[in-house]
């Protein structure tokens, strides 16, 4: 429990640092061609036994922490609200678009995207931890 607490408090103080410095953005650059990629965050599985008739579908995770990175360097940042939907306005290239669950087991979900003033939309799964 302790380490996820630290991990938590980690990924919350990087997101601060990172917008104190103005590295990380949900604006475009002030020049230049950028695209927005947005999306949900979810969870599954849900259910500790998913039965035939009984659906199961995964749930939104609120406050889930969503990053886009170009390479190692963080380029965007944000976490997605109380439906799980989260909005990223970057700068056109190719970018890998993380998600990482908050509480419980940590887990994250990436997805490379390529921004080119095109609207994209993804959705990244976390694992709940129920097995």
């Amino acid at each position: 429990m302790l380490v996820t607490e630290v991990k938590r408090f980690v990924m919350t103080l990087l997101a601060g640092v990172l917008w104190l410095c103005g590295c990380a953005s949900q604006g475009g650059p002030a020049t230049g061609n950028s695209g927005v990629v947005t999306g949900f965050v979810l969870t599954a599985p849900v259910c500790p036994v998913e039965r035939v008739g009984q659906e199961c579908p995964p749930r939104p995770v609120p406050g889930a922490a969503v990053v886009a990175l170009d390479g190692d360097a963080v380029r965007g940042s944000t976490q997605t609200d109380g439906t799980g939907a989260f909005h990223l306005t970057l700068p056109d290239g190719r970018y890998v678009i993380k998600a990482s669950n908050v509480g419980g087991d940590v887990s994250t979900a990436t997805e490379a995207v390529v921004i080119s003033g095109t609207p994209i939309r993804i959705t990244l799964v976390v694992d709940s931890g129920i097995r």
